[in-house]
């Protein structure tokens, strides 16, 4: 019996063409001539051609392949080139093409400069994301660094902020100050440079070296518009700048979040959820795309860290994150919606991610030093993958989010602390009883009090109390901390690479390290390396901030006078300050209770400014 597939092909397409030509169906839209059937057995038609048409035999597809595939050869062999040859030829023709245009029209200088632009913005983008690492701190003049100290009358300074040119620092007595700082001496020109005859006009005027105060605020002040009272009425413990500029966010033992006008240190918005002291504050360094505000991170003695969105619009609280278990002493902001905190006593770090909800736990401590951790007091961040941490025994340890451990520990980073003289050891009369109880008695290394990072790039900067700020370099693969020396100290670190890989071998041999500080004898074999000298910054170091001195930095909203345009600055780095004869968080701790070997220098409160230049004026991106 016959059925539909045992049918011929030829059959089957028949019945096909026979159901095609049937009289329309009635449906709407179809004549009842039957137009739209004409039209449908036509189509049908076609498709019939096109599908009989695939039906060829194999003998014949070949043949057709071959065919072409001849066709080919053939006019590879005739015009003799390779695809390589044939890339070549149409780049040469493209640049013939440009050639012809630069002659024909010249330069457009405006597209040139958007050209530019686009390139640097691009790479800061890519800084930010972490996908370029600049390897700048081989080319840095530390001991050609010039320095100026300034200060108000006030208590002890407790954090720094920067935003170029201006530089924000508060202090114990509730004091607000906004400065400007200068330009730094080796980017002024001389006047014989600029083909100019210096004795037909007047000496140079000398050039200003500390920075200018700009605005102060100190205690409440009153909003006219609303007869409300803003301001802090207990030490301010902690100061962050807006990436934009706009805003200043000050924290305090008041519990306080107050939110400030940059331009006129204006009071425009006071937070108070936090339940205790806000002692740690960080704006993340771009805007969110995911929000229309600036995103600022707050950290607290009540153990929480809280997020804000700020904007001209108006400031809003957005969550409240918990997890440490004790104070959280310092905060750094990581990336877009992540942020680094430690807490103190509970000796670890944690990496929050806000939008996953989400957070890393890092624990500190190694029971190979021989000074255990109590604190773990500062962090700064090398995005987007590693942070540096600082703790009470000395230690500056490199992190990985990828790792629970650190990659790399400095112990002892700024040394120990001289011990006190017998008569103040202990109440013995005779020296000899005195010598023999304080026989046992250990050095103190100095605390890690505040540390920096230039994103971006491979320096790291930390500051204690033993009066300098010391630099440090992130090797290439991100694993290892390799010490630089001191900012601005003539002797006080080495210089060549011999010297510097023994000072590192020293610090880095747990072993070694630990049997000098129980004998006592870790500074004897310092000497050996370095030499000891009078302390440069003459105070603890509360807060570090540091920025890279670009040709375009200048004053915002002010245009580049011809000296300037014809002349750009030259790079360096600018590392700011902020000291104090007292630790920013107490006075359990301050620059007179140490004991220096000659006369004991006097503490200052106020911020120092360091202008670091680069050994042949620019780095070498590596």
């Amino acid at each position: 019996m016959s059925s539909f597939f045992t049918l011929p092909a030829s059959q089957r397409k028949r019945k096909r063409e026979d159901r095609a030509g049937a009289p329309a169906s009635k449906k709407r839209g179809v004549d009842a001539d039957g137009v739209s059937g004409a039209k449908g057995s036509r189509r049908t038609k076609e498709r019939e051609q096109s599908i009989s048409g695939s039906d060829l035999d194999e003998d014949d597809a070949e043949s057709i392949v071959s065919g072409v595939s001849g066709e080919e050869s053939d006019s590879e062999s005739d015009e003799g080139e390779t695809a390589a040859d044939r890339r070549l030829k149409l780049a040469e023709r493209y640049l013939d093409n440009v050639r012809e245009e630069v002659d024909e029209y010249g330069f457009d200088a405006a597209e040139i400069d958007r050209d530019l632009i686009a390139e640097r913005l691009k790479e800061d983008v890519d800084e930010f994301k972490g996908r370029t690492y600049r390897q700048i701190a081989s080319d840095l003049s530390l001991s050609a660094a010039s320095h100026s100290f300034f200060r108000a009358d006030t208590q002890s300074t407790t954090s720094i902020a920067v935003h170029a040119p201006f530089v924000y620092t508060v202090s114990k007595d509730k004091t607000l100050i906004k400065w400007e700082l200068a330009t730094p001496s080796h980017a002024t020109t001389d006047s014989s440079a600029n083909g100019q005859n210096s004795s037909s006009k007047r000496p140079p005027r000398p050039q200003r070296k500390k920075p200018k105060q700009v605005r102060f605020t100190r205690g409440l002040q009153k909003i006219a518009e609303s007869d409300e009272e803003h301001g802090h009425t207990k030490n301010i413990l902690s100061v962050a700048v807006s990436p934009s500029g706009k805003f200043v966010a000050t924290g305090g033992e008041d519990r306080k979040l107050i939110i400030w006008d940059a331009e006129t240190l204006t009071p425009l918005k006071t937070f108070t959820q936090h339940r205790d002291s806000v002692s740690g504050l960080a704006f993340a360094r771009h805007i969110s795309t995911m929000s229309s505000g600036e995103q600022l991170f707050s950290g607290s003695f009540d153990r929480t860290i809280k997020t804000w969105s700020l904007s001209t619009a108006g400031h809003a609280y957005v969550e409240t994150l918990f997890g440490h278990q004790d104070h959280i002493s310092s905060l750094t902001a990581m990336t877009i919606d992540q942020c680094v905190s430690v807490g103190a006593r509970d000796r670890t770090a944690r990496l929050w991610k806000v939008v996953d909800e989400s957070q890393l736990i890092f624990r500190g401590g190694s029971s190979k030093h021989s000074y255990q951790e109590n604190n773990l007091d500062c962090v700064a961040p090398l995005p987007p993958n590693h942070f540096v941490t600082g703790s009470d025994s000395g230690a500056i340890s490199l992190w990985s989010v990828h790792k629970k451990k650190p990659l790399h520990t400095i112990t002892l980073a700024h040394g120990l602390d001289p011990l006190p003289p017998l008569d103040e050891l202990s109440s013995e009369v005779d020296p000899n009883i005195a010598a023999s109880n304080a026989r046992h008695m250990r050095r103190n290394p100095r605390w890690i009090t505040a540390l920096a990072t230039l994103p971006g790039t491979d320096i790291v900067l930390s500051g204690s109390w033993d009066g300098w700020i010391r630099a440090w370099k992130i090797s290439e693969d991100k694993k290892t901390i390799i010490p630089l020396g001191a900012i601005g100290g003539v002797s006080s670190e080495p210089d060549t690479p011999s010297q510097q890989l023994k000072q590192s071998l020293a610090l880095d041999n747990p072993v070694d390290s630990a049997q000098m500080a129980v004998d006592g004898r870790r500074e004897q074999k310092m000497e050996e390396v370095k030499e000891e000298a009078e302390p440069l910054v003459k105070g603890v170091i509360n807060g570090i901030a540091v920025f890279e001195r670009r040709a375009e930095t200048s004053k915002p909203g002010q245009p580049k006078s011809k000296s300037e345009s014809a002349e750009p600055e030259p790079r360096g780095l600018c590392i700011v300050a902020a000291v104090g004869k007292e630790h920013r968080f107490g006075r359990w701790k301050g620059f007179a209770n140490n004991y220096y070997e000659g006369p004991t220098p006097d503490g200052r409160n106020g911020a120092v400014v360091f202008e670091v230049p680069f050994i042949n004026g620019n780095p070498q991106s590596k």
